[in-house]
């Protein structure tokens, strides 16, 4: 007896026909195939039950998966409900120092953590545990010193709210509205040299904190502190302008002036001069060179003859005197015939 089928296997067979062959092929995949749905139905049963344990629900499981006689139920410890979010890791805070302008920040991540991770704390002390177990630096590491000195933390925080009111009082900025308020009322929040991004970033912030009402008070604060190109070009706008009551449509508006105008800028900065060119080409005429014209200049200044000492015709010479030098030769002729002996 084979064990894929009922049929007899002799111990020295003939030669089989192609036929058999084909006959013992069909057999023996017919037999793989429901050894295999038999091994597929096993999975699904040991699937089920598993999933079963894993939700806690005993009413999940089919009737028809086990094959087992139903026993009593036994008692068994009551298993806690599923934890809400208990699929999600959240990320922990960072460590703190105790730096009153990082305060609020530590506080909202701690915040964060617990609203993901109901019912992972079994009292309002294992949460202030840890909590303290973050503040590791600084001002932080005195805070948690001077916890430990009264004993325990449930000594030193009776409830949450104690431990809540400690810490704003100890990491908080004192009045961060009247803060924000006061930077906004000045020139401190100005653009001054940074990118568009983080001027918008930094006004948002701010005007959270003082809890100014969105209006045309706030779009002009915002005008009034960007750069005066931006803010200018801003002004230019016709078509398209934004509502002056509406903060959010100056600061996206803000954005893509500004990559306009960084982008025209770029643009002008890199591309090269360019020469106009004539409609039509014209024929080049060669032109020759000419020498430079020669200008006489006398090597000398020209100087008058001497008066002659006796009575001969002076003789003229080539260089020309100057009117100031020339004497007449007849005068000083005669002036010579004059002279006594």
């Amino acid at each position: 007896m084979s064990e894929f089928g009922d049929f007899d296997t002799p111990s020295s067979p003939p030669a089989l026909t192609p036929e058999e062959r084909l006959a013992s092929l069909e057999t023996t995949i017919s037999a793989l195939s429901h050894t295999q749905t038999s091994n597929s139905a096993t999975l699904d049963r040991i699937s089920s039950l598993l999933d079963t344990l894993i939700l806690g629900n005993p009413s999940a499981a089919s009737p028809a998966a086990s094959t087992t006689p139903a026993t009593p139920a036994q008692p068994s410890p009551t298993s806690p409900p599923p934890r809400s979010g208990s699929h999600i890791r959240p990320s922990p805070p960072p460590t703190y120092d105790g730096a009153r302008l990082g305060g609020r920040a530590f506080w909202n991540a701690c915040q964060l953590y617990f609203s993901l991770t109901t019912g992972q704390f079994t009292d309002d002390h294992a949460r202030i545990s840890w909590v303290l177990s973050f503040m590791q630096h600084g001002r932080a590491a005195d805070f948690v010193g001077r916890v430990f000195q009264c004993g325990s933390v449930k000594r030193a925080f009776p409830t949450w709210d104690d431990f809540v009111s400690n810490f704003e009082k100890e990491f908080f900025l004192f009045d961060e509205v009247a803060d924000a308020a006061l930077i906004l009322e000045s020139t401190a929040y100005f653009q001054n040299g940074r990118t568009i991004d983080e001027y918008i970033d930094s006004f948002k912030a701010l005007w959270v904190k003082a809890d100014y009402p969105d209006g045309r008070h706030l779009v002009l604060k915002f005008r009034r502190g960007m750069d005066p190109k931006l803010s200018k070009r801003l002004g230019s706008i016709t078509t398209g302008r934004p509502n002056d009551s509406k903060i959010e449509d100056w600061l996206a508006i803000a954005r893509s002036q500004d990559f306009i105008m960084r982008t025209e800028e770029d643009f002008h900065r890199r591309t090269p001069p360019t020469i106009p060119s004539a409609s039509r080409p014209t024929a080049l005429v060669p032109v020759h060179p000419v020498a430079p014209a020669l200008h006489w200049r006398p090597s000398a200044q020209p100087v008058a003859p001497a008066p002659p000492t006796s009575r001969t015709t002076p003789t003229r010479t080539n260089s020309s005197p100057t009117p100031q030098s020339w004497r007449n030769p007849i005068q000083s002729r005669t002036t010579s015939l004059r002279r006594p002996s």
